[in-house]
């Protein structure tokens, strides 16, 4: 792989005008691996725009630099396009493929789609597949990028929960603190600025849960109607299934949202359930213990949840 980050680094530094992007409804790792270049191109001289179908960006990582950078507009002009943290093309929000892309992930179930593809599964985030290009070529990494590299860390972690998390990834996440980064910092901007409209949108979410397959699948609901009544955003739904995975015997937690191309399924497994295979089935992806995907032109949360239940049954 390290001749990978050198081909990566060297197209770089090729190109004048740089476009870097993520998946659409970006989280903390695709926002922040795609702003963590932002500064280090700027500083080499290239023309960069950070571009993202989605509008609004989730509020909770507007503390990141340069956020306000980020754009739904294309540029008149892309020599190279990066994109971070995206597993299928059709993730991207573009028409067409770019005359040049470097694909940057770390899903397995990632399809390869770019014409130089650094995927690294056992890597806890993308962000740290950035952050070992760029300290596999020498690139000095500033404040503001370390920022980004560690928020994207923390978010796809889960704080240091998942069991992706090994010594190389506190051994990046302690270089980033020696880079200017302020852990606590970090914590407050992303965990204790909490809105109202989401704790009145957990009540009515959580009133819907339901176990089966004896205690070790839970299901919650979020309709567009909770959202309405409560204020809430889409993004507010964001940390409902891994609440909801944390019940006693849980080991499988499903949360459908009703939006408005289908039901969006949320996946989440605690211990050995790879949750991978059920949304492939469904046209999604993810990792092992975290995946999901959206059943298109259905709106019958029973239907789906009965479909669910069969495939469940079968990675339990």
């Amino acid at each position: 792989m390290n001749n990978l980050y050198k081909e990566v680094w060297d197209k770089i530094k090729s190109a004048e005008n740089i476009m870097l992007i993520a998946h659409v409804n970006p989280d903390g790792d695709a926002l922040g691996s795609s702003l963590s270049l932002y500064p280090i191109l700027k500083k080499m001289g290239k023309k960069v725009t950070v571009f993202n179908v989605t509008k609004p960006l989730p509020e909770y990582l507007d503390f990141l630099p340069n956020f306000e950078k980020v754009t739904n507009k294309l540029p008149n002009k892309i020599d190279l396009t990066i994109s971070f943290d995206c597993g299928s093309f059709d993730r991207l929000g573009l028409e067409e493929k770019p005359s040049f892309l470097i694909n940057i992930d770390h899903h397995i179930s990632n399809t390869n789609y770019g014409d130089i593809n650094v995927i690294e599964p056992h890597h806890a985030s993308t962000s740290q597949v950035v952050y070992d290009i760029l300290k596999y070529n020498n690139v000095e990494i500033d404040k503001e990028s370390a920022l980004c590299i560690y928020t994207a860390l923390v978010t796809d972690t889960g704080s240091f929960q998942y069991e992706s998390v090994n010594d190389k990834v506190f051994e990046c996440a302690a270089d980033l603190v020696r880079y200017g980064v302020k852990p606590d910092y970090v914590s407050k901007m992303l965990f204790q600025r909490d809105r109202l409209s989401r704790l009145r949108l957990l009540a009515k979410a959580y009133d819907t849960i339901e176990m089966c397959c004896d205690g070790k699948v839970a299901f919650v609901e979020v309709t567009k109607e909770m959202l309405e009544i409560t204020g809430a955003i889409k993004d507010d739904t964001d940390t409902i299934v891994n609440s909801v995975r944390a019940i006693a015997p849980v080991e499988v937690a499903c949360m459908l949202r009703e939006d408005d191309e289908g039901i969006k399924i949320s996946l989440r497994s605690k211990n050995y359930a790879d949750v991978s295979k059920v949304a492939v089935k469904y046209g999604g992806g993810g990792h092992i213990r975290a995946a999901g995907a959206t059943i298109k032109d259905e709106f019958d949360f029973e239907k789906v949840k009965n479909l669910l239940k069969n495939d469940l049954k079968e990675i339990l």
